[in-house]
């Protein structure tokens, strides 16, 4: 059975060397709000930072801050260099940045290098020339002609890659939305404005980045000329900002296959991998009850990245993109947390949130758990540590993007605002609202998934259990997933029924739901070391 293999290279960002790695995905605009406008800002999630670094969290990653009318997220870039008001400002930034390091956290921040919004002044210029300087900051066309294989990232939101602008008189490409225009990472002035952007930040002082949507950058846009050698151009960027800072962390993002993101590691190239195959696994063995496409995922990856270079998640920012699935697999995975069609986005993904997409409680309980044992380091999304819910009511992929509940108060702790346009209507009245699932109520239960995701961030530090080095062990009982590092072994139960797991004697659970020596309750779990 497959084996972890320990990270060889050049390790100066010291990641995943701390055997409770973990990272925590923080939307300020969604966390807390200091001023009551209704909006999340920096002061309001300074003072929350104890919560965080209650998780066991090692790494900080803030999703978009930048001056952006926040039409895709904050992901619709206006201004790379700096901090939309309604957070703050730079002063505001360098205090949270301080506070996370006191507190034993580094802070990657959100690059987003592969466009900017059509309100950014680069665009702009290079409206006014599209063949001058400013021009080539962006990939122009006299025709919308589009080439095999380069289709619009929102099927049925958007029709076609190309839009036009009545000011250049031309067409601009753009992955995403049409309100996004790529940049051409071919053009040597992009190259040196996307290190000048990102020396700029680690100036204030952030730890790192994730590179929103790597090997887009880098790829053709449907044109000739305009795809990059990945090796060389990420190779350039990383020695020029150890330059600066030789401890910069960087971590890519991409949904691809483990054979196309390999490249990203080498060299040292990137820290990091938001891994997309595992969780894709993941879900189709909970649809099947069978462990068996986790051990064939994890497989697969320890051929082409190492353990300690995998960033796992369970439910991140924007749909659940299950596009590394074959369309049968996908099928299968539909069926059994789709609910019906409304919760379906892009014929690839599932809108609903973890919590309620996984119900019942128990087995919420024990993905959280799995997360946790996975090979590679655990990512959270803010909120998920308490099992918030989703609103289908609301369109596309906000759905599951919600304010953080803090208490039972009118805005939920979130906000002193008597309405917040970022509060979903089901976190008001649901079965998941503030009301019920806070972090005040669940703070002194042990039985709570608050609780259990402290729990679980203090067994992994005690007992090493590092995101490397780990071996799938064959049981019995086709629903259970072993693992097993030194004295270390971890058995979940996938299965909505009772599940063996004969493991031999001389064992101590560290930290378990539903297990008895020899049997996993439904969706049981188990955290276990040699006695």
């Amino acid at each position: 059975m497959p084996s972890t293999r320990e990270r060889t290279p050049d390790n100066s960002a010291r990641w995943a060397t701390d055997p409770g790695a973990l990272v925590y995905g923080l939307d300020l605009s969604r966390f807390a709000d200091s001023d009551g406008d209704g909006f999340g800002d920096l002061p309001g999630a300074m003072a929350r930072l104890e919560h965080v670094a209650s998780l066991g969290v090692t790494w900080i990653w803030l999703l978009p801050f930048y001056p952006s009318e926040r039409r895709d997220n904050g992901y619709d870039v206006d201004d790379h260099l700096a901090v939309d008001p309604r957070f703050g400002d730079l002063d505001d930034l360098r205090e949270f940045l301080a506070k996370a390091r006191d507190l034993g956290m580094r802070v990657l921040i959100d690059a987003v290098p592969h466009h900017t919004s059509d309100r950014h002044p680069w665009f702009l210029a290079a409206c006014e020339d599209t063949d001058g300087r400013a021009g080539k900051f962006f990939v122009w066309s006299d025709d919308d002609s589009t080439e095999p294989g380069d289709h619009p990232m929102f099927p049925g939101e958007e029709e076609s890659v190309w839009a036009f602008d009545e000011r250049a008189g031309r067409y601009y490409h753009h992955q995403f939305y049409s309100f996004q225009p790529d940049i051409n990472a071919t053009d040597p002035d992009v190259f040196e404005e996307i290190v000048q952007l990102l020396t700029f930040w680690l100036g204030v002082g952030v730890d790192g980045f994730r590179i929103d949507a790597a090997l887009l950058l880098v790829q053709g846009k449907g044109r000739p000329d305009t795809d990059v050698d990945d090796g060389v151009f990420f190779d350039r960027l990383r020695a020029r900002l150890r330059e600066i800072r030789p401890d910069v962390a960087l971590i890519a993002e991409a949904s691809e296959p483990p054979e196309a993101m390999a490249a990203l590691i080498e060299n040292d190239r990137f820290d990091a991998v938001i891994d997309f195959s595992l969780n894709n696994a993941t879900f189709l063995a909970l649809a099947r009850e069978r462990a068996q496409p986790i051990v064939d995922a994890l497989s697969r990856l320890d051929q082409n990245i190492p353990a300690d270079s995998r960033l796992n998640f369970m439910r991140n920012a924007d749909e659940l993109d299950l596009s590394l699935l074959s369309d049968e697999e996908r099928r299968e995975v539909f069926a059994a947390f789709a609910g019906d069609d409304d919760a379906l986005i892009y014929g690839r993904g599932i809108r609903r949130g973890w919590a309620p997409m996984l119900q019942p409680a128990q087995r919420v309980r024990m993905t959280l758990s799995l997360l946790h044992a996975l090979p590679g380091v655990p990512l959270l999304q803010a909120g998920q540590e308490l099992g918030q819910g989703d609103d289908l009511a609301v369109e596309g992929r906000g759905a599951a993007r919600t304010t953080m509940q803090w208490d039972d108060s009118d805005g939920g702790g979130f906000t002193a605002a008597a309405v917040s346009p970022l509060t979903l209507g089901a976190q008001v009245d649901g079965p998941f609202g503030f009301r019920t699932v806070n972090a005040s109520a669940q703070e002194d239960d042990p039985g709570s998934l608050l609780s259990l995701a402290r729990d679980l961030a203090r067994v992994r530090r005690e007992a090493h259990a590092a995101a490397a080095g780990w071996t799938t062990v064959e049981v019995e009982d086709r629903a259970v997933l072993a693992l097993r590092r030194d004295g270390l072994l971890t058995l979940h139960n996938l299965s909505s029924r009772e599940a063996s797991a004969e493991i031999g004697a001389g064992r101590v659970a560290l930290l378990a739901d539903g297990w008895a020596t020899g049997t996993l309750a439904p969706y049981g779990f188990a955290w276990l070391r040699t006695a």
